[in-house]
């Protein structure tokens, strides 16, 4: 597996491996291409031969934080490690250009997602009230999670 930098021609696997990681919410093609492309965003794919497995993209949201904006592997290809390597990319390079912390929020019912944020170090900041438009197991709420780089 390599993890790469996103390059403009990933879109559109990209777009349909968010419809495949997330039942409830996927982004649109048209937001991914805004926040992808975004000149601010940090955006890396991890692939496997020609396929495209996983994708991370980050988002400044001042001088001193990065936020997660989205992180998704193929259904196929989880418990490899996958996400790990992309996390861990981000972190680098939100390090090497000054960020002191990296956020996320993450639905308040996905057990599993919390889980492998708290194993790479991530801690719960904030509960958000109906963070979220739709609800996924009869709740819109989340937590803010936040891992310190220093």
């Amino acid at each position: 597996m390599i993890v790469r930098r996103y390059l403009k021609q990933d879109l559109c696997a990209v777009a349909r491996l968010e419809v495949r990681s997330f039942e409830i919410g996927p982004y649109d093609k048209e937001y991914l291409r805004e926040v992808l492309e975004n000149a601010s965003s940090i955006s890396y794919i991890a692939q496997i031969s020609d396929k495209i497995v996983g994708y991370i993209v980050a988002m400044p949201l001042n001088s001193q934080e990065i936020d997660i904006e989205s992180i998704a592997t193929d259904p196929d290809f989880r418990k490899r490690s996958i996400g790990t390597r992309l996390i861990a990319r981000i972190e680098n390079e939100s390090k090497s250009l000054g960020y002191r912390n990296i956020i996320l929020e993450v639905r308040k019912e996905n057990i599993e997602a919390i889980s492998f944020y708290s194993r790479l170090g991530f801690n719960i900041k904030e509960f958000i009230v109906n963070y979220y438009e739709e609800y996924y197991r009869g709740s819109r709420d989340a937590y803010r999670m936040v891992k310190s780089l220093s």
